[in-house]
C-alpha cells in the first residue's frame, strides 16, 4: 500500500482540544442491510453515524456506495472500507446519473426524478485539527453533464472529501431540486477543511486534512461528506469514477 502523506498548504487554527471527540464507524467497518439497502452503520449501531443516497438509488436496483472487504486500507479480521461508484440510475436510458456519496446524517426522501433532500450534520462541541484517513481514487470521464456543467462533459472527473464544523442548532437541510446545499463561506461555518481529488491514485494514499477555523466560537455540529463525482449534486460525473474510503480519524 502506498502512503503518501498529503499536508494541505492552509493556515490552521488549532482550538487546543487535543483528544477529539470521534464519532462512531470512523473506521467504516461496520456495515449492515436494511431490506436491500445498504447501511454504513452496523444493525444493533449504539449510534448512526453515516448515511449514504442509497436509499435514493435502490429504487431502481442499486447502492451506489458498498462496503469494501478485499481493498481495504488497513487488513485485518472484520477490516472494510466504503466503495463509492458513480453510476447511471435508469432503464433504456431514461434517469438520472447518481454520484456515490458517504455523510454524517440522514437520507431524508427522493423526490421524484429531481434529487433528494437529506439532512446533513451531527451535533458536536470540540475543535478539531483535521481528518485523517486514506483513499483510493480512480476518475473517468465525465459523460453526463447537465445544461450548468456543459462545458465538463469529456473533462477528468473529481471527487471530493469535506469537513465542517459549524453552529447549526440543527441538522441542515440538504436539497438540491432547491439549489440548497452546502456553502463553506456561508456565516454558519466555524472551521472548513476540504480535499479535492482530481487524479488516479496506484493504492490507498494516507491524507490529513486541515481544519480552517474562521471563528473563535464552539461549534454545535459537525459534517463529513465525501462524493465519487464532485458536482453529482448537478448529475454531472463520470459513470467510471470510484473512489474508496477507510480508517477516518478526527484529531
Amino acid at each position: 500500500m502506498k502512503k503518501i502523506l498529503l499536508t494541505l498548504t492552509l493556515l490552521t487554527a488549532w482550538g487546543g482540544n487535543k483528544a477529539s471527540a470521534q464519532l462512531y464507524n470512523l473506521s467504516l467497518d461496520a456495515w449492515s442491510k436494511e431490506g436491500k439497502v445498504w447501511s454504513p452503520n452496523a444493525a444493533d449501531a449504539p449510534s448512526r453515524t453515516w448515511d449514504s443516497g442509497n436509499k435514493g438509488t435502490i429504487v431502481l436496483g442499486k447502492n451506489v456506495t458498498e462496503p469494501e472487504e478485499e481493498f481495504v486500507a488497513v487488513k485485518g479480521p472484520g477490516k472494510r472500507a466504503a466503495r463509492l461508484r458513480s453510476e447511471f440510475i435508469g432503464m433504456a436510458g431514461i434517469g438520472k446519473f447518481a454520484s456515490a456519496c458517504l455523510y454524517t446524517g440522514q437520507f431524508l426522501k427522493v423526490v421524484g426524478m429531481k434529487g433528494a433532500q437529506m439532512s446533513f450534520g451531527l451535533p458536536y462541541s470540540r475543535r478539531p485539527a483535521s481528518l485523517h484517513g486514506y483513499y483510493a481514487y480512480k476518475p473517468g470521464k465525465i459523460d453526463y453533464a447537465s445544461k450548468e456543467h456543459a462545458s465538463k462533459k469529456g473533462t477528468t472527473d473529481q471527487g471530493l472529501i469535506e469537513i465542517y464544523l459549524t453552529s447549526w442548532s440543527e441538522p441542515f437541510v440538504i436539497d438540491n431540486t432547491q439549489g440548497i446545499g452546502l456553502n463553506p463561506k456561508a456565516p454558519y461555518v466555524i472551521g472548513y477543511g476540504v480535499l479535492e481529488l482530481d487524479k488516479a491514485t496506484d493504492g490507498y494514499v494516507e491524507f490529513d486534512i486541515p481544519v480552517v477555523y474562521v471563528s473563535d466560537k464552539t461549534p454545535t455540529y459537525i459534517g463529513i461528506i465525501a462524493a465519487s463525482s464532485k458536482w453529482g449534486d448537478s448529475f454531472t460525473g463520470s459513470t467510471g469514477s470510484i473512489l474508496y474510503l477507510d480508517e477516518l480519524e478526527i484529531r
